[in-house]
């Protein structure tokens, strides 16, 4: 449930939304998608109605599991948008085999879905996001199923992929070190009020190299961002 929300999120720009479980992060990127509804108020891509959007094929969605198809290979999931949206075809879109190389998946091409680990599943599951150029990504905790070495290595590739495309990013996580090293803003949700608690600006310079999160201003960054999430829990 949220109630009385608002959120505007620029062009190009990578905003997370962080907080407790129950506070709507996942209901807020599923209106955000067109899969849910609101009961009031409107939901716009662009100035048109989100449903415009969807149809539009503007929007790409990464969700909390790969949902990849195990009969198709690595390549043939990637191809897939491509092979049922063929309108969303452009001139701008990615190379899916130099996609999956940028993702350290040049070797596994033809390999099935069973034969990956969880964090190459992932990266088939962002190429295949990224595939068809849309200019808007919703991501819902999409490393949240891997250990933290390879998920510290997916927001790496995801920066650098996203640092190339300059894609609007709307990305869901629990992990305070992730929304940092990510974000331009970070939006902190709030269980008590269903809405937004407060909206934090990072400051960091791009690009940012795999190093930024031993920097003084991360971890200062780091440290403010827990607090808030400690204060919301406490007020709740």
């Amino acid at each position: 449930m949220l109630d009385d929300l608002s959120l505007s999120v620029r062009r190009g720009e990578f905003v997370t939304l962080i907080g407790p479980s129950g506070c709507g992060k996942t209901t807020l990127l599923r209106l955000a998608a067109g899969l849910l509804e609101p009961d009031a108020g409107q939901v716009a891509l662009f100035g048109a109605p989100i449903a415009d959007a969807a149809a539009r094929k503007q929007i790409g969605l990464v969700p909390q599991t790969p949902a990849l198809l195990p009969w198709r290979s690595v390549l043939d999931n990637v191809l897939l948008p491509l092979q049922v949206n063929r309108s969303a075809r452009n001139a701008n879109q990615a190379d899916p085999v130099e996609l999956l190389t940028t993702l350290g998946l040049g070797d596994a091409l033809h390999r099935k879905p069973h034969e990956l680990s969880g964090g190459m599943q992932q990266r088939v599951a962002i190429a295949r996001a990224f595939v068809f150029d849309p200019p808007v990504l919703l991501m819902d905790e999409p490393f949240a199923a891997v250990d933290e070495l390879t998920r510290e290595a997916l927001r790496h590739e995801l920066l650098n992929i996203w640092q190339a495309s300059n894609k609007t990013v709307l990305f869901v996580t629990h992990s305070v070190a992730e929304a940092v090293s990510l974000s331009d803003r970070v939006v902190v949700m709030s269980a008590t009020t269903h809405g937004v608690q407060r909206e934090l600006d990072i400051p960091l310079p791009r690009p940012r190299g795999d190093l930024v999160e031993t920097t003084a201003g991360f971890l200062e960054l780091e440290r403010e961002l827990r607090l808030e999430l400690r204060a919301g829990a406490t007020a709740a």
